[in-house]
């Protein structure tokens, strides 16, 4: 009888543990996907595309030149109603409830940080295939005066289509907003938002470190704003992974944000000038300085130290 009692336990705690392991597997099917908010211009590839959104024709004398750019101290912009589509097979797919998270952003202080909005779960396996967002209220600061900016109805409501993030891991989802290029100038004192985002996905986190830094000029910091552009590689005729201005008030610090191990070429330039043509913003500049580096090699995060 013991014997009978002494099998039947052995077999209840196995049929247990087996439980307890389908119930572990079942509650870790579903993937975290943190959203953060990012600056600059990502490049073109697998995983990013650049969206742009400027198609303002009649914006009088004002689209000539942009030197005011530069005195930008803030642009706060207000961000709510995030959503994604996604797809669990086949021919399917379906809007995720939009959450409620709504924060007030300024998108000049990301030019030093990512900014976490966000975190959702996702079945493991799902597959990706749009973002929506919108935009609904946005105030910049120029010189130590503050200006209502007007966004146009049909720009509000940002949606992101054709994707193909299969999302078998934790991650992050980069909506990187290029903020010099995005704000537009339509009278003395009017100014309009018509936002231009890049997006990317990042998986394996735990590869990806932090590429920062100061540049100085003559030992000193800088009086003047700065153009920088990371590259993978040496290739710097390609299209660059992440190009941002520095604002004199950064002092000549910048954050090009998580990147994974590998060579990587920075270059900066001065002597900017920002010029309207057509409906795109171009910039003009001089080459300062550039170098070529690895990162992720000896230290989790790249400190670049760069003078001209």
């Amino acid at each position: 009888m013991k014997k009978v009692l002494l099998i039947f336990a052995v077999v209840l705690i196995l049929v247990v543990m087996f439980s307890c392991t389908q119930i572990s597997e079942m509650l870790s099917s579903k993937a975290k996907v943190s959203v953060v908010l990012t600056t600059g211009t990502e490049g073109e590839g697998d995983t990013t595309k650049p969206q742009e959104y400027s198609d303002v024709s009649t914006l009088g004398n004002f689209r000539n030149e942009a030197p005011w750019i530069k005195d930008i101290q803030k642009l706060e912009v207000k961000v709510s109603k995030f959503s994604y589509k996604y797809s669990t097979g086949p021919g399917e797919g379906k809007w995720a409830t939009p959450t409620s998270v709504d924060q007030v952003i300024d998108l000049v202080s990301l030019d030093s940080t990512d900014i976490s909005w966000l975190t959702f779960d996702i079945p493991k396996g799902a597959v990706i295939v749009a973002l929506a967002f919108e935009v609904t209220q946005a105030t910049v600061t120029i010189n130590d005066q503050s200006y209502p900016v007007t966004i146009p109805s049909g720009k509000a409501k940002i949606v992101l289509k054709n994707m193909n993030w299969a999302i078998n891991e934790d991650g992050e989802i980069a909506l990187s907003i290029d903020w010099t290029r995005s704000i537009i100038k339509t009278g003395t004192d009017s100014y309009m938002l018509v936002p231009r985002i890049a997006y990317r996905w990042r998986g394996a986190l735990k590869d990806l470190w932090a590429i920062e830094g100061r540049i100085t000029h003559n030992g000193t910091a800088p009086t003047e704003p700065l153009l920088i552009g990371l590259y993978n590689g040496k290739d710097t005729t390609a299209t660059p992974l992440v190009l941002k201005m520095i604002p004199v008030r950064r002092e000549g610090n910048f954050y090009l944000g998580k990147h994974k191990p590998g060579e990587y070429t920075v270059v900066v330039w001065n002597n900017l000038t920002f010029t309207y043509e057509g409906t795109d913003v171009s910039f003009n500049a001089t080459e300062a300085t550039r170098t070529t580096f690895d990162h992720g090699k000896t230290n989790a995060t790249t400190k670049l130290k760069l003078t001209y």
